[in-house]
Order: structure tokens, then sequence, then C-alpha cells
């Protein structure tokens, strides 16, 4: 039999044709390597929340909200009483949601629910009061935000007798997503971290306003 031009000559070896390697799939298995050797995959570390002053706007997913001021105002009291003292923070909100949503009041725990107000997490130094805060916007106290409208949204607080006003006041905010599962609401949720009882908001900006004294109102 005669021997094709590709067979090796009686006796010798053929040398194999090298297998190129792709230097990206090199790379990769050296990472993986290492990251096993190190312990596995790590979690990435939480973002620190955004600073933000007067006037900046903070897209929330659900809502966009510009932190317009912060005063302090005098209202006179009703039938002679004494002037109301109010510390007030005035936001534009825009609901990008398809659904009327609630104004609703600030945080007080637990997940949080499907309000403009939820969101607004931890006011400090903190205000009291004999009364705790209001939320007042279109429709009055306890209003509704429609989809796509802006709408001036005012919190305020009443201020004790004798109680001085901050000169700034830092509002911790959060921010929402959409959530479709079986042990959940579907609908707008605060981003939140942890488990069980440890569950908790994530904050999403920390806004520093300064508190400018408008005087009395008539």
């Amino acid at each position: 039999m005669t021997a094709s031009p590709e067979d090796p000559p009686e006796g010798s070896t053929r040398r194999r044709r090298p297998v190129a390697v792709p230097l990206a799939a090199l790379t990769a298995a050296s990472c993986l390597a290492i990251v096993a050797a190190l312990g596995g995959l790590a979690t990435a570390p939480d973002r620190p929340p955004k600073r933000l002053g007067p006037g900046a706007t903070l897209d929330q997913e659900q809502f966009t909200t510009r932190f317009v001021e912060s005063r302090t105002v005098s209202e006179p009291g009703a039938f002679g009483g004494p002037a109301k003292r109010l510390l007030e923070i005035e936001f534009e909100v825009v609901n990008k949601g398809e659904e009327t949503a609630s104004m609703g009041l600030p945080y007080s725990g637990g997940p949080g629910g499907p309000s403009f107000g939820s969101s607004l997490l931890a006011i400090t130094p903190r205000i009291g009061g004999k009364y705790g805060p209001s939320v007042s916007g279109p429709g009055g106290e306890g209003g509704q935000l429609h989809p796509a409208l802006p709408a001036r949204v005012v919190v305020a607080y009443e201020l004790a007798e004798g109680q001085k006003a901050p000169r700034e006041l830092t509002i911790d905010v959060g921010r929402y997503e959409f959530r479709e599962g079986i042990t959940l609401t579907p609908g707008w949720h605060l981003v939140t971290k942890g488990e069980g009882d440890r569950l908790k908001p994530v904050t999403a900006a920390r806004v520093t306003l300064p508190v400018v004294p408008k005087g009395t109102r008539s």
C-alpha cells in the first residue's frame, strides 16, 4: 500500500498540532482558582448613601423627588389662642407609577408601606412635640399623588413651647422597587436588607437642608 503524503514516515512519530487556548479563558480560570482559594465569591459591599442638599432631585424609582427647602413658620392660634410654631419640609414629588399613591406619614418601623412618606426613613435631629408630623399636599392633609402630576408635599412638625428649631436637618431617604412574588403583595416596596426582625430599609440618600425662618403665615 502506497503511503499518502500525509502519513508520517515509517518509524517516526507524528507531531501533534498545538491547540490554541484563548487568553480570556486562561485569565478567567486563574481568577476562579484565586477566588476559590480565598473562600469563594464575596458579596458586593453596600453603596454609601448619596449626599444631597437643597434643590437636589432623587430618583426613588416609584417617585422622583426634589428637596425644596426646610423652614420655620408661625400660624395664628385659633380663637385668639397662642400661635403655633411649625417646622416644615417641602418636597416636589412626581409619582412615576401607573396607579395613584398615598402621601403617607414618615417611616415608623417594619418594612414600610407603599407611600411617599414611608421613604422618609429618619430625620436628624429628632423633632418632637405634643403631636406627630402632619403631611399635606394635593387635596389637603392625607391627599394622594396621581401618576405623572407634580405635587407639592409638606411634612410639618409642631414645635413644643420653648423648643428651638435646629439650624439644619438631615433626612435619610429610601428607594422603592417593584416586586412580584408569592410571599409579597405585587407592587412597590421599599428596598430593604436583612431578614426577619432585622429587616430594615436601605438609605439611598442623605439630604441636608438648612432651616430657614419664614416669619408668620397670614
